[in-house]
């Protein structure tokens, strides 16, 4: 049993850290902000995958666009990792899954002493991550990961500075991130992490369908929605 079933088994410890979306090119960052998104300012590169990735940071959660800028790099990260960004690069005719589900421990059962922390004191990601061999390789489902407490999202976000808070206040209008629906291309039986997250109520799972993030935010009481499909981004969002 992986450190993750257990989790998820006592009673849902665990809420949606970030998710990660696999694109074949950079993503349109003008249309993203003249739709009302904002971006993170620069780029972040992972030499090591081959990827980079910009981010649209909410106010419990974080969405990361990947693309691949260094195929060699992404090819070798695959073979040790078991992670192919390259084969899971969003194109509406793959049947892969470009997304993933970073969760962490829910806000309430972590220690108030270790929030906004200093982030630049963290080792890199890849050496805390714990997957479950089935589901890293089952490529129809979102890869499925732990964020452990010390690079949880709501311990290096501090909405009292100023420029994290510029990072949230999208002329959109969204703010919190409350339900999460993903449609994977696989029939039948889920690996224990992603159907687990489904009985837990984490994730809402469409299958036989082509690969596609919906996200609520703010419980969609303005009942609008925008599809970002048409730029290459398999996500709509609802608010």
């Amino acid at each position: 049993m992986t450190q993750l079933t257990q989790l998820l088994i006592n009673n849902t410890l665990l809420e949606i850290n970030h998710i990660f979306v696999c694109l074949e090119t950079a993503p349109n960052k003008l249309f993203l902000e003249k739709i009302g998104l904002i971006c993170s300012d620069n780029i972040t590169k992972h030499p090591q995958q081959g990827t980079a990735s910009i981010l649209i940071f909410f106010d419990n959660t974080y969405i990361e666009l990947i693309w691949v800028e260094d195929a060699t790099m992404a090819e070798i990260y695959a073979m040790y990792s078991g992670i192919d960004f390259i084969s899971r690069c969003y194109s509406p005719e793959k049947v892969a899954s470009p997304f993933g589900i970073a969760l962490h421990l829910k806000s309430d059962i972590i220690h108030p002493e270790h929030t906004h922390s200093n982030s630049s004191n963290h080792q890199p990601l890849e050496e805390f991550i714990n997957f479950a061999a089935d589901n890293l390789a089952t490529q129809t489902e979102p890869i499925c990961f732990m964020i452990p407490e010390s690079v949880a999202f709501l311990n290096i976000f501090n909405p009292l500075l100023e420029a994290h808070r510029k990072l949230i206040n999208h002329p959109l209008g969204i703010k919190k991130l409350t339900n999460t629906r993903i449609a994977v291309s696989k029939t039948g039986n889920l690996t224990n992490p992603i159907s687990m997250l489904e009985t837990e109520g984490i994730v809402e799972i469409e299958q036989n369908a082509s690969p596609l993030l919906e996200l609520t935010f703010d419980y969609g009481i303005r009942g609008e929605s925008i599809d970002l499909k048409s730029i290459g981004i398999p996500i709509v969002l609802k608010y």
